[in-house]
């Protein structure tokens, strides 16, 4: 009885360890893009001072022929995994990382061109690319 009893303990016990493995996350970047804030440019009249003031500094700004193309970018992940190597540390003085890992995640990017006298030209949103159908991960 009391061998079932320390099976059962130690089972539980390696179950907490690798539990305490695991990491859950979620990643915001930046502020989400909101498209009431677009309807207010006006192409042509609208300045580099007013995109700035309704969508906020650039993450990224492109010189191109035309002008410049400013890029705002939006993300939202969250990704879960679990480190196995994590419980070999009782043992091993350095824990190899063995990471098995899911997350989703979206990141939008708002394009924004102006003319080469810094007006507003217009803009384009870039949705996120599709998720893949098949995930080797199941959970």
């Amino acid at each position: 009885m009391v061998g079932v009893v320390g099976k059962v303990g130690i089972i539980g016990l390696l179950l907490l360890f690798s539990l305490s493995g695991c990491d859950f996350r979620r990643v915001v970047v930046n502020d989400p893009l909101v498209v009431d804030s677009l309807d207010e440019l006006v192409p042509g009249t609208s300045t580099i001072q007013d995109v700035a003031e309704k969508l906020g500094a650039p993450d990224e700004i492109e010189e191109v022929a035309q002008g410049m193309v400013f890029r705002h970018r939006y993300g939202d992940s969250k990704t879960m995994r679990v480190n196995f190597g994590w419980l070999l540390r009782i043992f091993l003085p350095v824990a190899p990382s063995m990471n098995l890992g899911r997350g989703e995640g979206s990141t939008y990017i708002l394009h924004v061109a102006m003319r080469q006298d810094l007006t507003f030209d217009h803009s384009v949103i870039q949705p996120p690319p599709d998720t893949p159908h098949f995930g080797f991960w199941p959970f």
